[in-house]
């Protein structure tokens, strides 16, 4: 890997905002911190653990559900507000919109999802866009597989068919996605600990993306490509 210096960013009145998305265990915090380490950017982590209602939830999905869906959705608004903020390059782990338009979608009863949705459009109106998301995929089997291996207690009885739902709809969502930019990597073939050994995969595709819109994470930093 060499680092060949690049073009000022096209939008250069502000700094890049960079996002993941995918599934439950497909590797979005892995990649998140790597590159957050590897290219100075400032991380805004997905807030799983500070969700009072998310074990709730996986115990009795219909009784939580719309509780643990508002608590995530206040949390991504806070969080894109922060984004927004800064006067620097940062990434988010897990997006707003996978939240509403897969997750609640999922979560919520009908009735439900339309007091959501109208909440959810109004307060998307003022806050800052992406330059890019990234959405990880990977296949039913290897979501298992990682969830099983990286320790949260609440996720592992998750059932496949759930996981299987979930990739359905993330497919169909980011086939049709239009608020952001959006490029798809599939990663069943990096394993799950060994993302850091094999970032150069993801960072490498990442890095085009970024280069094909005429974007950089900082006006003086060079993007890594292979010679």
């Amino acid at each position: 890997m060499i680092g060949e210096p690049q073009p000022t960013t096209a939008r250069a009145d502000r700094p890049l905002f960079l996002a993941i998305a995918g599934n439950i265990g497909v590797g979005k915090s892995t990649l998140t911190r790597h590159l957050s380490d590897k290219w100075g950017l400032t991380l805004l982590p997905e807030p799983v653990k500070q969700n009072p209602f998310l074990k709730l939830y996986y115990d009795d999905p219909k009784r939580w559900g719309i509780q643990s869906q508002l608590f995530f959705l206040t949390q991504r608004v806070r969080l894109f507000k922060e984004a927004g903020a800064l006067n620097h390059a940062k990434i988010v782990d897990r997006t707003l919109y996978e939240d509403a338009e897969i997750f609640a979608r999922t979560a919520l009863s009908r009735v439900e999802y339309r007091m959501y949705l109208q909440l959810y459009e109004y307060l998307l109106e003022n806050l800052p866009v992406p330059d890019l998301v990234v959405y990880l995929r990977a296949s039913t089997r290897t979501l298992s597989r990682r969830i099983q291996s990286r320790g949260r207690s609440f996720e592992k009885s998750l059932p496949s068919s759930y996981l299987r739902k979930l990739n359905e709809r993330y497919d169909t969502w980011a086939n049709s996605f239009l608020r952001a930019p959006l490029i798809a990597i599939d990663t069943d073939d990096l394993d799950l600990f060994s993302l850091f050994g094999e970032y150069e995969r993801v960072t490498d595709r990442i890095a085009e993306a970024l280069l094909q819109k005429g974007l950089t994470w900082q006006h003086t930093t060079t993007i890594p490509r292979h010679s």
